[in-house]
């Protein structure tokens, strides 16, 4: 009788585990994490072919309003393009995070974590996101993302460059003359 009762009792806790959502892995100091210069990724997407089609579609739009006279839709597309360009100066030359060119791989970064063996990616510039995640457990990801936007031999010297270089601190990174 007790040999039955234990064995229904185990036949129990295992059905019990097995219809139990699996827990998610917890991030813990061993998970190593893709850490890339968000400067980099986000200069090689704006050079990216994508990126470039999308500028040039939003300053034909701007010329083409300013050629109708359709001066509400001209000042709407102008300020698009400033913001458009803030944007990215404080992406490719402070720490502001690389939103657009993250975005941009989307549908790629799965595969990309897999092929760097991390479980997540992390701006570098992130020191939040990145405490408690010691410098053996890093890896770092800024070639490997930047390669997905297809630099030419002068985007990537430049790139080099960039690494060299330290950010403007994010209240510096504004372009003269603007106001946030």
């Amino acid at each position: 009788m007790k040999t039955q009762s234990l064995v229904s009792l185990c036949t129990v806790m295992l059905l019990s585990f097995a219809a139990a959502p699996a827990a998610e892995p917890a991030q813990t100091a061993e998970a190593r994490v893709g850490v890339y210069d968000s400067r980099v990724v986000s200069f090689a997407h704006f050079w990216s072919e994508p990126a470039r089609t999308e500028r040039d579609a939003l300053i034909a739009s701007a010329k083409a309003a300013k050629a109708a006279g359709e001066q509400v839709r001209l000042k709407e597309l102008e300020q698009q393009i400033v913001a458009t360009q803030k944007r990215s100066h404080l992406q490719v030359f402070s720490t502001a995070p690389a939103d657009e060119a993250m975005a941009a791989l989307k549908g790629k970064l799965p595969a990309l974590q897999q092929e760097l063996g991390v479980t997540r990616l992390v701006s570098k510039w992130d020191e939040a996101a990145l405490k408690g995640i010691d410098e053996a457990n890093r890896v770092d990801a800024t070639d490997r993302l930047a390669r997905e936007f297809a630099p030419d031999a002068k985007r990537l010297q430049t790139i080099e460059q960039m690494k060299k270089a330290k950010p403007l601190p994010l209240d510096e990174g504004e372009p003269k003359g603007s106001t946030r």
